[in-house]
């Protein structure tokens, strides 16, 4: 009896490792994932050998820049986009590694990895002849602004933080990727991340599951898979790299705090701690929103950016 018991044990433990050992393979090539998820307004430039995705839509004298967040795409501007384009030059980067942009084939340190960001968007800037312009950022898009913000350009007309990464990064990293950093993490995603994962991400960064959109799901779940992105993605959300949040104090020009109250990823507390640092700024707290308000309110969010730049251009 006890033979067929352990037997038995043996046989139901195993399933999770044969499923494991002949999941699907969830990896594509950049070329299929440009396939299935570009768009007629998608651009490319070439950067350090690495070429990267940009959508450019509207006209205008003035440019907004929108910068996404860790594990998004130009895709989670596309609704506010859509909004602005009437007025602006709008133009939403896919940083490197993310969205439908190369993988960088530099030898870069891990500890490097936000100061090779800091000099994407600073290069950005100069080859996508962006002259006088407004930056949003979310989440790690919003970390990128604020120190690009810093500098105090005078072509910086406003900065707007969108549940930005920046204070208390070694609770929000573990918050964002959990145990998919471990080794057994590195072990399960060889082969990609499930669709279903896809999913749990975009439910996690809505306070209501029900405006997900499953086009939006499949392509960020095409992009993530890009072959080499995920990999990438494990060793940012491993580097040591903490930002100066100090350098906010030197911000001089507008800036609009747009923060979720229910974001999971980073606390809506967050918001107050920029407020506290930036000199002349506008604070804002949506209800039943999560981790990304221009997702979630998009008209809401262009009716507020908008009233804000009226009453500092005045």
């Amino acid at each position: 009896m006890k033979k067929w018991i352990l037997i038995s044990l043996l046989f139901l433990f195993s399933i999770p490792i044969i499923l494991l050992a002949f999941r699907k393979d969830n990896i594509i090539t950049r070329q299929q994932a440009i396939e299935f998820c570009s768009s007629p307004q998608s651009k490319y430039y070439t950067w350090k050998n690495s070429e990267v995705h940009y959508i450019e839509q509207g006209a205008g004298d003035t440019t907004i820049l929108m910068i996404h967040g860790f594990g998004g795409s130009h895709k989670n501007f596309t609704s506010v986009a859509k909004i602005l384009e009437k007025d602006y030059r709008v133009i939403s980067v896919d940083l490197p590694a993310f969205g439908l942009s190369e993988v960088p084939t530099l030898e870069i340190a891990d500890e490097d990895m936000f100061a090779y960001y800091q000099a994407f968007i600073r290069n950005s800037i100069s080859t996508l002849n962006i002259e006088y312009y407004h930056v949003m950022g979310n989440s790690l898009g919003g970390w990128v602004a604020w120190d690009l913000a810093t500098e105090n350009d005078s072509s910086l007309l406003s900065l707007t933080l969108l549940s930005s990464a920046g204070f208390g990064m070694e609770k929000v990293r573990a918050t964002a990727t959990g145990w998919m950093t471990s080794p057994f993490g590195k072990f399960i995603f060889k082969k990609g991340v499930p669709f279903r994962m896809s999913e749990a991400n975009a439910e996690r960064c809505l306070s209501d599951p029900s405006k997900i959109v499953e086009e939006k799901v499949k392509a960020n779940y095409y992009m993530i898979n890009k072959e080499g992105a995920f990999p990438w993605m494990l060793r940012m959300a491993g580097s040591p790299a903490l930002p100066d949040t100090a350098s906010i104090a030197q911000i001089e020009c507008p800036s609009l705090i747009i923060w979720g109250d229910e974001d999971a990823i980073v606390p809506v507390e967050h918001a107050d701690k920029f407020a506290a640092l930036l000199k002349n700024h506008q604070k804002i707290i949506y209800e039943y929103c999560g981790h990304t308000p221009q997702i979630e309110y998009p008209e809401r969010v262009v009716e507020d950016w908008q009233k804000f730049v009226l009453k500092v251009s005045q």
